[in-house]
């Protein structure tokens, strides 16, 4: 086949692949250093404060003069709050749960378009007489297509069965 016919030819399934598959992949890079930030910014908030509270409890109060209202009971109290409410927070989101499913989401979709890319090149190293070459494109990226559905549907259940509230895009 004709380079140019070839090329013709793959870029209406490169368009394809760009509606399908892409935006798919985009959304899930897009998302997942903030997921990563918050899981990892929670952990650290809660070990800190968790840490910080017998610390305090041992301090003698007497610097907030200006402030007798300030005690080590309620900076404690406020401690344990924010502890319980970042907490509460990081279950409700399931930041670390979904920055895990992101990322292995990402390294999927990239393995299956590496694996299109393959076939593609196969294709273009093939007569027109071993294979019809629109046929094969389709057929290769139908598989991209259903896979990475798959794909998608595997996280969107992983995180729906966790429980957890899920922003629909891309």
């Amino acid at each position: 086949m004709m380079s140019e016919e070839f090329h013709r030819i793959l870029s209406d399934y490169k368009k394809i692949k760009h509606e399908h598959v892409d935006g798919k992949l985009k959304y899930y890079k897009d998302r997942v250093d903030s997921k990563r930030f918050c899981a990892q910014g929670a952990g650290v908030v809660i070990l800190f404060l968790g840490l910080v509270i017998p610390i305090v409890t041992n301090l003698k109060f007497t610097f907030f003069a200006s402030a007798p209202w300030l005690t080590k009971e309620l900076i404690v109290s406020a401690m344990s709050l924010v502890i319980a409410f970042i907490t509460g927070i990081n279950t409700l989101f399931q930041w670390q749960s979904t920055w895990k499913e992101y990322s292995s989401s990402i390294v999927q979709i990239d393995k299956l378009i590496g694996l299109w890319e393959l076939e593609v090149a196969h294709a273009r190293r093939l007569s027109d007489s071993e294979i019809n070459t629109s046929k094969y494109l389709q057929k290769v990226t139908e598989n991209l297509i259903n896979s990475v559905e798959n794909t998608v549907s595997t996280e969107m259940k992983t995180f729906f069965h966790a429980g957890g509230k899920k922003e629909l895009g891309g």
